[in-house]
């Protein structure tokens, strides 16, 4: 029997893997790699070593927000007080705060940038002059900081669930649990989409080209407005993601 053959790129769907991209470069130096561009967000892979300086700064019109994807990553955002951001968390910067990025422990840290397309660092932050507690009581979306793991307990007597933790002019970011009965999401893009595969294995179908992918962990996909397409998990099996899509008052 011969090889099996990989299945060929489709012109609406953008398949990256984090892994992939990690064996690219240098892991003792800081590097950062565009994998999304699509005239909404500029999203950037980002790779610190321990002891990479910080460099704080702002974004007075927009929203910044990471997904952590690998080892710990401290934040200080505005006046808060200092976090921690283990795999699978989110963190949002809102327009006008400062923010202070630094790894920690003893491994790189990875995360998911996702700026606005026109993004810069020539503002600069001040040091904040007291430190506000966040609070952890209150729900997402627009938390500074939504921790995957507490998400995760709180759902813990759900076989699937899903929570938006990102909602404002240009995205909205949603985690979904795919419980271990198959589940499917059926839907035609508004605007560009993207997902990544936290946990598990999902299927990618575009129907109407009889086209299907198997998505793995640190997957990252795009899928382009106006594609008809569908993500299920294989039969017994379960999956743990994150959705990107537009906002849900503009169309």
């Amino acid at each position: 029997m011969g090889s099996k053959q990989p299945i060929a790129p489709h012109p609406q769907v953008q398949l990256t893997n984090v892994g992939n991209i990690e064996l690219q470069h240098r892991s003792d130096s800081p590097w950062g790699e565009v994998l999304i561009s699509d005239g909404r967000n500029r999203v950037t892979l980002i790779s610190a070593p321990p002891g990479t300086p910080p460099d704080p700064h702002l974004h007075p019109d927009y929203n910044e927000w990471w997904i952590n994807i690998g080892g710990i990553t401290q934040w200080q955002v505005g006046q808060y007080e200092k976090l921690q951001a283990k795999f699978g968390d989110i963190v949002i910067a809102p327009a006008g705060y400062s923010h202070d990025i630094r790894p920690k422990g003893k491994t790189n840290a990875l995360r998911l940038a996702v700026s606005s397309p026109n993004s810069n660092h020539d503002i600069h932050g001040v040091s904040p002059s007291r430190w506000v507690p966040i609070d952890y009581n209150l729900k997402p979306p627009n938390l500074i900081h939504t921790k995957l793991n507490t998400l995760i307990k709180a759902n813990q007597h759900k076989s699937s669930w899903s929570q938006i933790v990102v909602a404002d002019n240009r995205n909205t970011a949603e985690i979904v649990n795919f419980g271990n009965s198959k589940t499917r999401i059926e839907k035609t893009t508004t605007h560009d989409e993207w997902w990544v595969i936290f946990k598990g294995t999902l299927d990618l179908k575009i129907k109407k080209d009889k086209y299907c992918l198997n998505l793995k962990e640190k997957d990252i996909v795009l899928i382009e407005s106006g594609t008809p397409y569908s993500v299920s998990t294989p039969t017994g099996s379960e999956a743990l993601a994150i959705s990107v899509r537009g906002p849900e008052n503009i169309t």
